[in-house]
């Protein structure tokens, strides 16, 4: 399965899971993640999709590795939270709506997009890992949204979804340390490498 597949499968799955499990009776909750409640998070996921409608082209520079584009997030977090809040007032009335239409603009830009390398929110980066960078995106805060409502069932989170994020993050760590990454279940290294999990590691975590 492409890495453009893979995203559009999890999405469905996540997308199907947020509206059947009982997740958006809890909306008004706070989250894990401190600036947002569940329906900010719902909005999020939704939003880091729509990014993919801004990519163009990008033949004159040199893509940056996915570990050095995640670590770009840290200056653009105040950012990212206020455009995230303003597009969930928008959605008060139809978040599912609003996901969704976020969701066909942005598989449908991704659809039409060829080339190898494009510019993305934060720079040129492959287009490739730019798809990585969404499903990312949807198993990080998939799971964000399991620990926000832990009484509702968790969510689908593919195994080769799994396998690609916990790969790509552990190649980022590499990158940083020159060391492999420390052994461990899957969801749990996630959680370590995106500050999900308290560690004591000095290159942690890696966005």
């Amino acid at each position: 399965m492409t890495r453009r597949e893979l995203l559009r499968e999890q999405w469905t799955e996540l997308r199907t899971w947020i509206e059947h499990s009982g997740l958006l009776d809890h909306r008004r909750e706070q989250s894990v993640l401190e600036a947002w409640n569940v329906h900010e998070l719902v909005t999020h996921i939704g939003r880091s999709l729509l990014d993919l409608t801004v990519l163009g082209p990008e033949r004159a520079a040199e893509p940056q590795t996915l570990r050095t584009y995640l670590a770009g997030y840290g200056a653009s977090a105040q950012e990212i939270a206020n455009g995230t809040t303003q597009l969930a007032r928008s959605f008060e009335r139809d978040l599912l709506g609003g996901i969704d239409n976020c969701a066909r603009l942005g598989l449908r830009a991704l659809d039409a997009l060829s080339a190898d390398v494009v510019r993305g929110p934060l720079g040129p980066i492959g287009l490739d890992d730019f798809v990585l960078t969404r499903l990312i995106e949807l198993v990080v805060h998939g799971d964000d949204l399991a620990r926000s409502v832990p009484d509702v069932a968790a969510p689908p989170l593919l195994d080769q979804a799994l396998d690609a994020v916990a790969g790509a993050l552990a190649g980022a760590y590499l990158e940083v340390t020159g060391s492999p990454a420390p052994a461990g279940e899957r969801l749990y290294w996630i959680r370590r490498a995106t500050g999900r999990e308290v560690s004591d590691d000095p290159a942690l975590p890696l966005l």
